[in-house]
């Protein structure tokens, strides 16, 4: 039971497979002559290049089957008369498995003699039959009426010499010999980069003609083809395509000239450095050969210098004054125009070289990308050059609008390690190079190493890296240096001419990590990475808050020092206090006031208080023990507070001689 299911799943797939073959379409050509031709025996108006189409077609040349004319597109018929042969092409369509046999049906009245059919005279009905090899199933073509004379075709010229100039070209051609001369031919040639055709009108011709095309690109390669007509009929086949070159004339135009000028700060030299332009295929006129480059000093004209060169590029060694310039290009025809430009090599000017320069394998090209900030000077175009590094002969060059900064590098050879560089273009001046190495396997030849954090602050971090050149590495896009925070992440993509950078705005005394991602076609992988954490408080933060700090409290010290001062002196003097001297407590003792009601007061001399006479002396002051309680020098209440015993000694001055007493207020 399952073999038979299997039988009929392989039945339905097959029928399956041939209902959903696809229709193709397919030109078909079919020549026969006149010993093609081969009668019906009783059909005496048939003539068939296969007896055993015989058969399949009536007496009148009407065939048994049905016609299906969708199996016979676009049919068409020549005669040509030298071969006395019969064409006919046509398209048709058939089953991609099957291929078919075509065979002719030619009828007409009165046919004496097959072979006799074909001559310049004759008109007869054509069917073309077509039977599948595999199915032998037969199609059957409409009836086509045929008139010989109107179908001639005359037989392809032949192409018999070519001579060219930088400007033209003459060629030369013929015709198979027949009974009809050629009347009418036509030439049509192109460039072979080219993609459409230049068709010259029919001119009168014969069998051996010629013809000069001019006006054509010098040391251009074209392709030529001849066509020519009895005058009536058809025009015959296009000749074979011929090629020609086109010879060399000298190049009509002047290079694109450019310059910087470089300098090397510790040894003074200066470097001149030109680039140019190759000349276009229109205005090179040929193979360029060379380049001549002349430097002349402005004020010393005999110290002119002439160098030959194959590159694009030249740099020489200059002085720091006034050059004229001169470069040509050549070819074995001749010199273009020269290009001259007269420059103070004492001046650099400001076209900065491009930033951000990378270049990563991209199949098999290289991929080189960068950027270039805008300056007051347009850049109007990038010149890129690379070179093998084993080989500095052998340098390509590549220009590229100002507007583009990528560009895909062919025809690098693996296994191969190149310098490129990239130059900044504007007018005439052009900006220094900026270069990378690099090989079709791994991109770029360089390594990203030596990654740190140079300083650390409450706010920022600064962190440096440097590029190491390798030979083998990961074949990356582009790195990128990311910054994760408690609450924040920032991403920075870093090229070579990038070793150092800051995070700025960060928070105080917090973790950070730091990574750097390296981008491949493959994904995203971690070149290294480290964390860190920010200062509560900077260095010079604490400066500034500890110095104002310092100065506000030595301010406000003295400003209660000078405003103490002053209020004592001026508001509220110092009053001194008699109790607390022994000789106030004295005076105002109670015993003394009840007394006889004079008071004593020492009569001080004027000569008493000069620095001279200032002597001292000691008083002792001995202590009365019978004085009674009543009558004591004071009472314990109103001397609270005061020292419990006055000084067993005072000094006072040495009285002189002439000293006198005050009593009552008296002088005595």
């Amino acid at each position: 039971m399952s073999s038979k299911r299997s039988v009929c799943v392989l039945i339905c797939v097959f029928c399956c497979a041939l209902g959903n073959a696809k229709r193709t379409f397919s030109v078909q050509e079919l020549t026969v002559t006149r010993d093609d031709l081969e009668d019906c025996g009783k059909q005496k108006e048939l003539c068939v290049t296969s007896r055993e189409d015989c058969p399949s077609v009536a007496s009148d040349g009407a065939p048994r089957l049905p016609r299906t004319p969708e199996h016979f597109l676009n049919t068409s018929c020549h005669y040509l008369i030298h071969d006395e042969s019969l064409t006919c092409r046509w398209i048709q369509t058939k089953d991609v498995r099957s291929e078919t046999i075509s065979s002719f049906i030619l009828s007409r009245a009165n046919i004496h003699r097959c072979p006799a059919i074909l001559n310049i005279h004759s008109t007869f009905n054509l069917t073309i039959k077509s039977k599948s090899v595999i199915g032998q199933k037969e199609h059957f073509s409409d009836v086509y009426p045929l008139t010989i004379e109107d179908i001639i075709q005359a037989p392809r010229p032949l192409i018999t010499s070519l001579n060219a100039t930088d400007s033209s070209v003459s060629l030369t051609w013929s015709s198979v010999n027949m009974s009809l001369s050629i009347t009418k031919c036509k030439v049509r040639y192109k460039r072979l980069d080219a993609k459409s055709w230049t068709e010259t009108a029919g001119f009168p011709a014969s069998v051996e003609s010629q013809l000069v095309i001019e006006g054509l690109q010098a040391f251009s390669e074209f392709s030529l083809g001849v066509s020519c007509c009895h005058g009536f009929g058809r025009w015959s086949d296009w000749s074979h395509e011929t090629r020609v070159k086109t010879t060399e004339s000298p190049p009509s135009a002047a290079v694109s000239l450019s310059y910087y000028v470089d300098s090397d700060q510790n040894s003074g030299t200066r470097w001149l450095v030109l680039l140019w332009k190759a000349l276009d295929v229109t205005h090179s006129q040929g193979l360029i050969r060379g380049y001549e480059v002349s430097f002349t000093p402005i004020k010393h004209p005999s110290l002119k210098n002439t160098v030959h060169t194959t590159h694009l590029k030249v740099v020489v060694p200059v002085r720091s004054e006034e050059y004229e310039v001169c470069v040509c290009a050549y070819n074995s025809a001749g010199r273009s125009p020269a290009r001259r430009l007269t420059l103070d090599a004492s001046q650099t000017h400001g076209v900065p070289a491009v930033k951000s320069l990378w270049v990563y394998s991209d199949g098999s090209s290289l991929r080189i990308r960068w950027e270039h900030r805008c300056t007051a000077l347009n850049v109007s175009e990038f010149a890129i050059e690379w070179r093998p590094a084993s080989d500095g002969a052998l340098r390509r060059w590549e220009r590229v609008d100002g507007s583009t900064f990528t560009v895909q590098l062919p025809g690098v050879e693996a296994q191969q390690r190149y310098i490129i560089s990239v130059f900044p273009v504007s007018e005439s001046l052009c900006g220094p190079a900026a270069s990378i190495s690099a090989d079709l396997q791994h991109g770029a030849l360089l390594d990203l190493v030596g990654f740190g954090v140079l300083s650390v602050s409450s706010s920022s971090v600064e962190l440096r890296w440097s590029w190491k050149e390798t030979e083998h590495c990961d074949n990356v896009l582009q790195y990128t240096l990311v910054l994760y925070g408690p609450s924040e992440t920032r991403t920075l993509t870093v090229f070579p001419d990038k070793q150092r950078h800051s995070f700025l705005q960060l928070h105080p005394n917090t973790r950070y990590s730091i990574h750097i991602h390296g981008e491949t076609s493959d994904g995203t992988f971690t070149k290294t990475s480290l964390d860190f954490s920010t200062l509560l408080l900077d260095g010079d933060e604490t400066m500034r808050f500890v110095i104002p700090s310092v100065l506000l409290l030595i301010s406000l010290g003295l400003f209660s020092v000078l405003s103490r001062t002053l209020c004592r002196g001026y508001f509220f003097p110092f009053i001194s206090n008699p109790r607390y001297s022994l000789i106030g407590r004295w005076l105002l003792n109670p015993r003394l006031q009840q007394g006889s009601g004079k008071t004593c007061v020492l009569k001080l001399d004027a000569s008493f208080l000069t620095d001279q006479q200032m002597e001292k002396s000691v008083i002792q002051v001995e202590s009365e023990p019978e004085i009674s309680e009543d009558t004591a020098l004071w009472n314990e209440e109103e001397s609270a507070g005061t020292p419990s015993a006055p000084p067993e000694y005072v000094d006072v001055p040495l009285l002189p001689d002439s000293s006198a007493y005050v009593q009552t207020g008296n002088l005595h």
